[in-house]
């Protein structure tokens, strides 16, 4: 026993803690309860030894809320950043866009604007007659017109019909008399085209896109060619500069490169210009699908300079979207071909396509009903 122990003293008593001793009851910390039993103690989490936390009262849930909180600040700050890269992606794409237009506008001649007439109302709502031609230039000789379409956009019924008019057609050119529709481009360019095609059909003619066939192919490239469908084997030559070539098309689908595409629109000793036109058509169609094309439309405002600066044509930035919002609700039902119809004549020793006058209007009448 020990020696410092008084007589009946027990030995634990003398480490006995004040606070055991002490008949105040312990008091807690800021903001604790007061705890006058073991159970007490449990309930409070104060239970000597315990690692456990308080029942009832996990401490990760708190953790969880500011965790999930952190989580939507962060979801809230990435939509935030690609809504504005959308914008700013946006921004540019237009803006490309924008000034490449705008060149091609200016390319277009005074008189040509002068000579279109102004539609009565929006491109996306009011039916417009756009002529599109494909323009030629031969090495020793002027300027043509190898293409000639008139391409009638009606947003309301979400139509778009083309009606082709061959190049050799005997037409009364104003100021110049009777000849081949393409030698109104020869004499008077693009406005005394444009007068030609409207004393010829009746049409008034809103809108004028010129392709020159030297810039061709660099539009089929940048978009990535096209799929076409060659109705029947093409056997037959073609002029490269002063010489002729040899060119050959299987029947059946094909990828054409530009240069290929070029070949396949112009060429025309196989057959007549009827069949030639069908081609052009089929190639129009073609290449407005590609376009059209999801992986086309998000390189767009990379491919656009590209594309546009090898056109000439009137038509505004903003409705050249409106136009392609069009031709993306137009269904394949809704994209209608017309060809005016004549016979091949030697007149003068020279071939025409005298066209047949009746048959003509009831075509023209059709193809305004689209």
């Amino acid at each position: 026993m020990d020696d410092h122990l008084k007589p009946g003293q027990k030995p634990y008593t003398r480490y006995k803690s004040s606070r055991l001793r002490s008949k105040k009851p312990l008091q807690s910390g800021p903001g604790r309860g007061q705890a006058e039993s073991p159970g007490q103690l449990e309930e409070l989490g104060d239970t000597p030894g315990s690692g456990e936390p308080p029942s009832g009262r996990p401490p990760a849930r708190a953790s969880g809320k500011r965790g999930r909180r952190s989580w939507g600040k962060g979801i809230g700050y990435t939509l935030l950043f690609l809504l504005i890269a959308i914008l700013v992606l946006a921004g540019i794409s237009y803006w490309r866009l924008d000034r490449a237009v705008k060149a091609s506008n200016d390319k277009v001649p005074a008189d040509m604007l002068l000579a279109l007439k102004k539609p009565p109302g929006d491109i996306s709502s009011t039916p417009v007659n756009i002529l599109f031609l494909g323009s030629d230039q031969r090495p020793g000789e002027n300027s043509r017109a190898d293409t000639i379409m008139l391409m009638r956009v009606n947003g309301q019924k979400k139509t778009i019909s083309q009606l082709s008019i061959p190049r050799d057609t005997l037409v009364d050119i104003p100021g110049y008399g009777e000849d081949k529709i393409n030698a109104a481009y020869a004499w008077g360019g693009p406005a005394l085209m444009a007068k030609t095609v409207e004393g010829l059909t009746g049409l008034p003619i809103h809108h004028y896109v010129e392709l020159d066939f030297s810039g061709f192919p660099a539009i089929v490239d940048t978009l990535g060619g096209v799929d076409i469908d060659v109705p029947k084997t093409i056997d037959s030559q073609y002029p490269q500069g002063l010489d002729w070539t040899q060119v050959h098309f299987d029947a059946g689908p094909q990828h054409m490169s530009g240069e290929r595409a070029l070949v396949y629109v112009r060429v025309r000793y196989s057959d007549d210009d009827f069949q030639r036109m069908g081609r052009q058509q089929q190639f129009v169609e073609a290449l407005q699908k590609k376009a059209s094309n999801p992986i086309n439309l998000a390189r767009m405002p990379l491919m656009a300079p590209d594309v546009v600066a090898n056109m000439t044509t009137d038509i505004s930035t903003n409705d050249l979207l409106r136009l392609g919002w069009i031709k993306s609700r137009t269904t394949a039902g809704n994209n209608r071909k017309f060809v005016m119809v004549g016979t091949g004549q030697d007149i003068g020793g020279i071939s025409y396509v005298v066209l047949d006058e009746d048959a003509s209007q009831t075509l023209i009448r059709d193809f305004l009903s689209s």
